[in-house]
């Protein structure tokens, strides 16, 4: 709208005005496409840079202000509301948000219809974000449940709820007062199960709310009050108290003499720590000090040889006697444990001659690897001194170097922004923390981080030892500010330790290296390219470990065959009668096409058990005049080519492009050994039949039934000989089927007998993978082999 007034003018000068109408009328429209078109960041009021967290918070504060509820004047206040709600349903959806990130709207529309529907006023005044406002609670996602609970042995409370359980809402404050009064002792989290539902499903969530206790996945069934939901979880913890005495106190203090002791002293006059609280002040110091407790009203000697009263001091390693105590002037567990820590020694503060010796070492592959702390200030997070002891067992190094120090090394390194950890690994690489900056989240990232071959990239990089490399490169172009960034990296990092050395893992933040990213034409975060032989391949595929290894395997191992002008008449024009070809013509720059891409690779390995038939793939970038030849004017375009030696072929108008869709449209034209059955050929098909029968109920509206088809011909291929299969259409078939009591579609019966009744309605299967079918009706039949059929 910048040169509106240029547009004005011409308009104005070079168009009759009877025209002037019909051209408002077209500017009109225009401004309402532009409209209805409206960012979805604009939308929610938020940056691209921002958490799910606060994603969910903007929704929140729209969905209070600006619902029909609260809208009644406004005509139009279910269809904005309607946008908000879209909105907010695309950019909390890790997957959907990078689609809508690269492509827009567009490349929305084959994987979301939602957005259509939303809760009253009240829900989201009062029931939506439970958690988001309490910062002792971490609400936990994906990748955080994987890296920071399933990955560590951390002592975690976690609270699965949903925001549609009144009994979630009835424990929501009882819940905080527990996160406050075990801030620090007990890692406390929320799971949102209505939006992480995976997380749920794979721990077995069965009923809101669910309390379990981690690493043991203890569900706590016990009242839910907050003094027994505390109880509970100080009973699980495995510090220990130790109570002192005269006679056990120089043995006791001799065998923990490995680090300082905290002493609480009391007697009846006195002001004593609660037994609580000494637990407490255990298991937040745990592995840095002994804590113990002394009664002098029953061991007055030892309290008058140690000079102590009441209260709780503090003694330095080796020194727990008289004259050396330093007194703590608080009761309070969370108070003394920040006392302590401050008395504690810090890391080890690293010079540049020790730093330089660290590196070349681990470019040797000597020593070990080293977690190192850069600041620019002198550090106050105390609660980081634990980071040693969380990671001795795993002989991991800590440090901390001051910037202000050592410029030019930070400079080398690239920190733009401080304080940062960097984890040095063996062989020379580093990578970069990004999590939260707390000692057993640091901690978690440096053990899972140690054994994986992945190492941060910059311009020094590119192009000649990756790009350029005869070794293939699997990058992850991110942003630290990208949410699906943050969730990607744990799943790529895992990824890289399934490959050991045989692939080259390695990140680039765009943030740090904008030029090096703007000129690989990094439009989008996180943006993976595999570098195989200076071929780029980017990843259009699910964040999880296990797909990026597959899309690896799949692009040295190509499963899909590759289709150029040279053999394209022969294998598909020119194909045998027996076979059929089913071709994906696409564009490497085109959205949808990346989108279908692993679609079509697992496609292809479905189908790698026919001989006949054959999945292949053209680049019509590439292979521009063959794609024009063939008349294909829009990518993906898909089609199959029928048994036939014509040069007749089908297009997939399917609105679904994924797997399963697919398999079946395929399995469509293919030879089938499943017999169309109906009112006027059952009886006397199948229950006059001296061989049995398996048959598959459907309805051809069923999407269910659609995916089933492909594993039902599987199920009368590998049967063929043993049992007649068969297939009826209960829209079609109604009668038949009331008759046979079909209430759900598909619903597979096996009819046995031989001379079987009119009224025998065969065992019904319910399970509905191919294999297993087959196992299960082999172990129902003892016939002989019929007749096999020469079919395709």
């Amino acid at each position: 709208m910048e040169n509106k007034n240029e547009i004005s003018n011409f308009v104005k000068t070079t168009i009759p005005w009877q025209s002037w109408l019909m051209v408002s009328f077209f500017c009109l429209q225009l401004l309402t496409f532009s409209l209805a078109d409206q960012d979805f960041y604009e939308i929610l009021n938020v940056p691209r840079s921002a958490s799910t967290k606060e994603i969910r918070k903007a929704f929140k504060k729209l969905a209070v202000s600006e619902h029909p509820d609260k809208k009644t004047d406004d005509p139009k206040a279910h269809e904005k509301f309607l946008k908000i709600t879209r909105a907010y349903e695309v950019l909390k959806d890790d997957q959907l948000r990078k689609k809508y990130d690269l492509h827009g709207e567009e490349g929305l529309k084959e994987d979301f219809q939602g957005g259509q529907h939303y809760e009253s006023w009240s829900f989201y005044q009062e029931e939506f974000g439970i958690y988001d406002e309490d910062p002792e609670i971490i609400t936990l996602s994906l990748s955080d449940f994987e890296q920071s609970v399933e990955g560590t042995q951390d002592l975690w409370f976690i609270n699965f709820y949903s925001p549609h359980c009144s009994h979630c809402h009835h424990l929501a404050p009882t819940w905080r007062e527990v996160a406050r009064e075990l801030d620090g002792v007990v890692r406390i989290g929320a799971v949102n199960c209505q939006d992480d539902w995976q997380i749920c499903r794979m721990q077995g969530i069965r009923s809101y709310p669910s309390l379990l206790l981690y690493p043991s996945k203890e569900k706590y069934y016990g009242e839910r009050s907050r003094n027994a939901i505390v109880d509970f979880a100080l009973s699980k913890i495995h510090a220990k108290v130790v109570k002192l005495s005269p006679s056990t106190f120089k043995q006791t203090s001799a065998e923990e003499s490995s680090a300082p002791w905290v002493i609480s002293v009391c007697h009846t006059d006195g002001d004593c720590m609660s037994t609580n609280s000494e637990m407490k002040v255990a298991a937040m110091l745990e592995g840095l000090v002994n804590v113990g407790s002394i009664n002098c009203d029953k061991y007055s000697t030892l309290c008058i040889s140690l000079d102590v009263t009441d209260g709780v001091y503090f003694y330095n390693l080796g020194e727990v006697q008289k004259g050396k105590a330093m007194r703590i002037n608080s009761l309070t567990a969370s108070e003394i444990a920040y006392e302590v820590l401050g008395m504690l020694p810090d890391v080890e503060l690293l010079n540049e001659k020790q730093f330089e010796k660290i590196r070349k070492q681990l470019k040797d592959k000597e020593g070990n690897p080293w977690i190192v702390h850069f600041v620019d200030s002198d550090d106050r997070n105390l609660e980081l001194r634990k980071i040693p002891r969380l990671v001795e067992h795993d002989n991991i190094q800590v440090g901390r170097i001051d910037c202000r120090q050592l410029r030019t090394q930070c400079n080398n390194l690239h920190l733009v922004k401080l304080p940062v950890f960097l984890l040095f690994k063996s062989g020379g690489g580093h990578e970069f923390y990004y999590g939260r900056l707390t000692a057993h989240d640091v901690a978690a990232f440096a053990k899972d981080s140690v054994t994986a071959p992945l190492r941060a990239l910059g311009p020094k990089d590119f192009p000649d030892r990756v790009v350029d490399s005869k070794d293939p490169w699997f990058v992850d172009f991110f942003a630290p500010w990208c949410p699906p960034c943050m969730r990607l990296l744990p799943e790529f990092r895992k990824a890289s330790k399934s490959y050991g050395q045989k692939i080259f893992f390695g990140t680039v933040d765009c943030t740090i290296h904008s030029n090096l990213c703007r000129d690989y034409n990094i439009r989008s975060y996180p943006t993976t390219i595999f570098y195989n032989e200076s071929v780029p391949h980017h990843y259009d595929g699910n964040h999880f470990a296990q797909d990026m290894v597959e899309f690896i395997e799949d692009t040295l191992h190509p499963p899909v065959e590759q289709l150029t002008p040279a053999n394209f008449e022969k294998n598909v024009l020119q194909r045998a009668s027996n076979e059929i070809w089913v071709v994906d013509f696409f564009a490497p720059w085109c959205g949808p096409c990346q989108q279908l891409a692993p679609e079509w690779r697992k496609l292809s390995k479905m189908f790698k058990s026919h001989e006949n038939v054959h999945i292949a793939e053209v680049n019509c970038k590439k292979y521009r005049r063959l794609c024009q030849d063939q008349g294909v004017n829009s990518y993906p375009t898909m089609r199959l080519y029928p048994l036939s030696r014509s040069n007749s072929y089908m297009n997939y108008n399917g609105w679904h492009r994924d797997v399963d869709s697919l398999h079946a449209w395929v399995f469509e034209n293919l030879p089938s050994k499943v017999t169309r059955l109906g009112y006027n050929n059952f009886y006397t098909k199948v229950m006059d039949s001296q061989t049995p029968w398996i048959i598959d109920f459907y309805a051809s509206w069923c999407g269910h039934c659609q995916i089933f088809k492909p594993q039902f011909e599987m199920v009368a291929e590998k049967l063929d000989g043993i049992v007649h299969a068969g297939k009826v259409d209960c829209e079609e078939e109604f009668e038949l089927c009331q008759e046979y009591g079909i209430s759900a579609y598909p619903t597979v019966r096996l009819f046995l007998r031989k001379n079987k009744s009119k009224h025998e309605h065969g065992i019904e299967i319910e399970i509905q993978d191919a294999e297993e079918i087959v196992n299960f009706v082999k172990s129902k039949t003892r016939s002989k082999r019929i007749a096999s059929h020469d079919e395709f």
